[in-house]
C-alpha cells in the first residue's frame, strides 16, 4: 500500500530522531478517536471545575505546586 521514500529520514523534532516518516491511515486515526472518545465528556468536567474554582478562589484555587 504505502512505499518507502529512497530519501533519507530527517526529523522534524530533534528531540525525536526516531519518530515515525509517515502519517497514521484513516484507519488508524478512527480507532485511536474511538478509543479517546470516553475520555472527552470527563475532560471537559474536570476543565469546567477548575475554570470556576479559579473564577471564585483565585490562584489560591490551585494545588501548591501550581501557584
Amino acid at each position: 500500500m504505502s512505499e518507502e521514500s529512497d530519501m533519507p529520514h530527517k526529523p522534524q523534532f530533534a528531540s525525536a530522531p526516531g519518530q515515525a516518516r509517515k502519517t497514521a491511515t484513516v484507519e488508524d486515526s478512527l480507532e485511536a478517536a474511538e478509543e479517546l472518545k470516553h475520555m472527552v465528556g470527563q475532560t471537559r468536567r474536570i476543565a469546567r471545575e477548575r475554570r470556576a474554582a479559579l473564577a471564585k478562589w483565585g490562584k489560591m484555587a490551585l494545588p501548591p505546586e501550581e501557584r
